[in-house]
């Protein structure tokens, strides 16, 4: 299933990130207009479609369109008062393809999902990762644990992870190393847009290999820190998205649907171009579109 259906070819959709409240399904994405990248150049916005049934989706509503780019939303989760949207910033300069050395990772809080607080920086300065090269900082994911958070993210073509006790001041979790480098890759590529579900007393990890082709990679860890099981699942071809499937985000709609869901966006070899899309899998393994 095409989420975009016949909405303007002129936009160009990605990374989504979901979540279920009151009846309805909330899908952040990345929202690009080509026709404002034309004459102003790419400018990355955050936006929102809402659906109670998963077949008809409302128009695209902008939350966040500034020059910092706001974008790929990781997840939006409830921390016991409000909702927390995570997103990254990604300020693409002119002339540029992609975004430089300050993208930022950010949150914005809701208590309700229709407004959406100003975004906060995690950290202005960026990544302190004694292993990391730069500062950037993309595509983070939030997970909730027993009285503390963590966040995935991407840096170098690695993933990194912070934590926190209260989602305003942040550490790194791992300061020997990289959570996942492309070393750990079936094929040694890089990775990005993690996504991660708990299965029973094990997180499973999902997350996008940066490659030709694309795909859905998956890895299992106890601790978030330490991950095995590396290897990309047998996923269906993508007819409308000749790039490939990529930025997977698996959300549990067991007690809805009977079934794992996961939304993801199909590369349309354009620059920045893609479409969003959706599949589901009763075991996690075998995807259906």
């Amino acid at each position: 299933m095409m989420l975009q259906g016949d909405w303007e070819e002129d936009i160009w959709m990605r990374d989504p990130a979901v979540c279920f409240y009151n009846g309805s399904y909330h899908c952040f994405y990345t929202h690009i207009d080509s026709k404002r990248a034309l004459q102003e150049g790419i400018t990355l916005s955050l936006a929102r479609i809402i659906s109670n049934d998963l077949r008809k989706w409302s128009a695209p509503e902008i939350l966040f369109d500034s020059p910092l780019g706001f974008s790929s939303p990781g997840n939006c989760i409830w921390n016991g008062k409000e909702f927390v949207l995570c997103m990254q910033s990604y300020p693409i300069d002119r002339g540029e393809q992609y975004g430089n050395g300050n993208c930022r990772l950010w949150t914005s809080v809701s208590r309700d999902l229709k407004v959406f607080s100003r975004p906060v920086a995690m950290d202005p300065a960026g990544c302190r990762a004694p292993w990391a090269v730069t500062s950037r900082q993309i595509d983070p994911y939030l997970v909730k644990g027993e009285g503390s958070f963590h966040v995935l993210y991407k840096t170098d073509g690695c993933l990194g992870l912070l934590k926190s006790l209260d989602l305003v001041h942040y550490e790194e979790a791992s300061e020997a190393e990289p959570i996942l480098r492309q070393e750990q890759t079936p094929d040694g590529s890089t990775v990005e847009n993690p996504c991660v579900i708990r299965v029973g007393e094990r997180y499973r990890m999902y997350f996008a290999p940066c490659r030709p082709g694309r795909g859905i990679g998956t890895a299992e860890s106890n601790d978030l820190i330490h991950w095995e099981g590396i290897r990309y699942l047998d996923f269906p071809k993508v007819p409308w998205a000749p790039g490939g499937p990529t930025a997977p985000m698996v959300l549990d709609d067991r007690a809805r649907s009977g079934k794992w869901l996961m939304f993801f966006h199909g590369d349309t070899l354009r620059e920045h171009g893609g479409a969003l899309g959706l599949a589901f899998s009763s075991d996690l393994e075998h995807w259906e579109m």
